[in-house]
């Protein structure tokens, strides 16, 4: 078991590295996030769009997956569109495609 830190205050991942795999589409989305983004109207290029924009500056934080120790969820909070949205998303065991966790308006239930 990781005894480590919870969250950090850096990214976990390299933004420019993230911004690459998303738009060459290396990224996965849950059902839920699917569901909600159907709800919503938006879809995969949708997050492509949102993601390829964000900055350092958008970064919330960085916590701890619940059931893998060692892997790191990173947490933005931009403003895209107009609304400002609560996007999280981790790294995948193969170490090339990333996954969606969330990607919804801050504060909104999903």
């Amino acid at each position: 078991m990781y005894d480590g830190p919870e969250e950090s205050s850096r990214p976990a991942y390299d933004l420019v590295i993230v911004q690459r795999a998303f738009s060459d589409g290396h990224f996965q989305v849950t059902t839920r996030v699917s569901i909600h983004l159907d709800r919503r109207g938006w879809s995969r290029s949708t997050i492509e769009s949102c993601v390829a924009s964000l900055t350092p500056a958008d970064f919330h934080k960085s916590q701890r997956h619940l059931t893998r120790p060692r892997a790191w969820l990173d947490i933005y909070k931009p403003v895209f569109r107009g609304e400002r949205l609560y996007v999280k998303f981790t790294l995948q065991e193969d170490g090339k495609r990333y996954r969606v966790l969330s990607f919804c308006g801050d504060g909104e239930e999903h």
